[in-house]
């Protein structure tokens, strides 16, 4: 049984590195009863990944799946006991071994949502119990030619596997399913940056107390851009919503300037009003931020601004950044640095008192796209 040091190692490289798959391996998995593919193309988190745990059975792994065996030197090869080997290639050597998540049942065609919807496009299953759904598939910045470099919030529509909008019926729906299977504990709901002066919060407002009318036991996460008027945040609370990200995901300004021209135009003066007011209403550890790792950024620079958000109150995702088909090619992450990253800031949250294992929902709770947790716990 591997201990929390080396969970958070290999968890650490799994997330930087990824896995080759060979295209002509899929069938032979088939055979055994395994379907494995190379994931989602699109949405607003990372994407081209599966679910994995590590051998102890606790450690989840969100692992991108190349087709390209230059891409990673940690090679998926043969699934014995339930467990695929994984080599690394350079050293001949077993680097681990992964337990697949398998997908939920409500994946298939025949399950579809009253109105005749596949339930597949609705919402899918991160991890092994967080159900996840964009709720409005459009963005703001990709109509207006800013979108964020890493996102691929509508290549999904384009790719025809989810619909524009879902509503409270829909979801309340798909849950239902997915509770059936023990796949339901907790949900995200993220959404595309909206025209109007709320940015999409009035559309997150309808859905939620929709959803948590009929599953009001259900804790429910919601991801949102920072807001020039602050009562919207008061108002998600109040319609159903447990804990809140608030996204700037890159921290330095020239850089963000780059990475997310159309958010741009927001000031970190605007989205630290944002944490702190998000702190007074959602409660300590239930706010937090997605932080992407890899654009090129200087570590200490990097620490300096997590050590910002850990201060206000705020936990930090961080998470290597991914790059979308079709999109800009990005840079794969330094293990070892990031792993150096993931380990200074699990001490800094300990210093100022913050802690994600308390997060009720969401993505610091499902854990799956970023080792932070591991740190966490790692740190004596």
């Amino acid at each position: 049984m591997i201990d929390i040091n080396t969970a958070l190692t290999l968890k650490t490289e799994l997330l930087c590195k990824g896995l080759y798959l060979d295209e002509g391996l899929i069938e032979h998995y088939k055979a055994q009863g395994i379907n494995i593919d190379y994931g989602r193309k699109g949405g607003a988190g990372p994407s081209g990944g599966r679910y994995f745990l590590l051998e102890d059975g606790i450690t989840l792994t969100n692992v991108v799946l190349w087709d390209d065996p230059k891409r990673t030197d940690l090679f998926l090869k043969e699934n014995k006991e339930g467990y695929f080997q994984v080599y690394n290639e350079k050293r001949n050597e077993l680097f681990s071994r992964l337990k697949l998540i398998r997908n939920p049942r409500f994946y298939s065609p025949e399950f579809k949502t009253s109105d005749g919807i596949p339930m597949k496009k609705i919402a899918l299953v991160h991890g092994i119990d967080c159900l996840a759904s964009t709720i409005y598939q459009k963005c703001v910045y990709w109509g207006c030619g800013e979108a964020c470099s890493f996102c691929g919030i509508e290549v999904s529509l384009q790719n025809d596997s989810t619909i524009i909008e879902k509503n409270a019926k829909q979801m309340s729906e798909v849950i239902d399913a997915a509770k059936k299977e023990g796949r339901c504990n907790h949900m995200t709901l993220t959404s595309g940056t909206d025209e109007t002066i709320d940015k999409g919060a009035n559309r997150y407002i309808e859905l939620l107390k929709g959803v948590k009318k009929n599953h009001p036991d259900l804790p429910l996460h919601i991801q949102i851009e920072a807001l020039e008027d602050l009562e919207y945040i008061n108002k998600l609370k109040e319609a159903g919503a447990d804990t809140i990200g608030i996204h700037i995901e890159v921290l330095e300004e020239k850089l963000r300037r780059d990475i997310t021209p159309g958010k741009f135009h927001l000031s970190y003066q605007l989205f630290e009003e944002n944490w702190k007011h998000a702190i007074n209403v959602f409660g300590d550890n239930q706010v937090s931020s997605y932080v992407l790792t890899g654009f090129g950024e200087e570590k200490t620079n990097f620490l300096e601004d997590v050590e910002k958000l850990i201060s206000v109150g705020v936990i930090p995702y961080i998470t290597p950044v991914r790059s979308i088909p079709g999109k800009r090619k990005l840079p794969l992450t330094d293990c070892n640095e990031l792993l150096d990253i993931y380990q200074r800031s699990a001490d800094l949250m300990r210093e100022y008192g913050v802690n994600p294992l308390k997060s009720k929902a969401g993505c610091v709770r499902c854990s799956g796209c970023s080792a932070i947790n591991e740190a966490y716990k790692a740190v004596v």
